[in-house]
């Protein structure tokens, strides 16, 4: 099992990691065009490792702000630029508060609207624990053993 991770010095905008062809992205602010630069970089090197299509987990970190129109812009560009390098989507959103739930609403909807919404493609989360099945069943790998790695490098709550 391969696993790594990642963050930029200052501010701590975001974390990258890779464990057993699951790349998660963990965001605790919106992205900057070069945090995206980045992060496509960051993934399309993980792709590189392995030579098929990964599993990836979004966080979204409960502190977050939302993301204005461009932000959001930016990570759809993102998601659709590396579609064809992803075999599955985990959308996490973090937070149990009124505006968290608020916003995973917005997020499936966004989902619905730009056709990224598939059932066999990507899903939206509440719990880190909720994406173990999944990977499991997609990987043939122990997903709950890959979720417990992540929290250990931070990538998830």
């Amino acid at each position: 099992m391969t696993a790594f991770a990642t963050a930029v010095s200052a501010p701590p905008n975001y974390k990258t990691g890779l464990i057993n062809k699951v790349f998660f992205i963990r965001w605790e602010q919106p992205p900057s065009p070069q945090d995206l630069f980045v992060v496509d970089k960051r993934f399309r090197e993980a792709y590189e490792a392995y030579r098929q299509q990964l599993s990836v987990v979004v966080v979204t970190g409960s502190k977050a702000r939302v993301p204005n129109g461009e932000q959001r812009k930016g990570l759809f560009t993102l998601l659709e630029n590396n579609r064809k390098y992803i075999c599955e989507l985990h959308l996490l959103m973090e937070g149990n508060e009124l505006q968290h739930n608020l916003q995973r609403i917005i997020a499936s909807a966004q989902l619905i609207v730009t056709r990224i919404y598939d059932n066999n493609y990507a899903r939206l989360h509440k719990k880190a624990d909720d994406i173990a099945p999944f990977l499991t069943s997609r990987l043939k790998v122990d997903g709950n053993r890959i979720i417990h790695d992540a929290r250990l490098l931070g990538l998830v709550a």
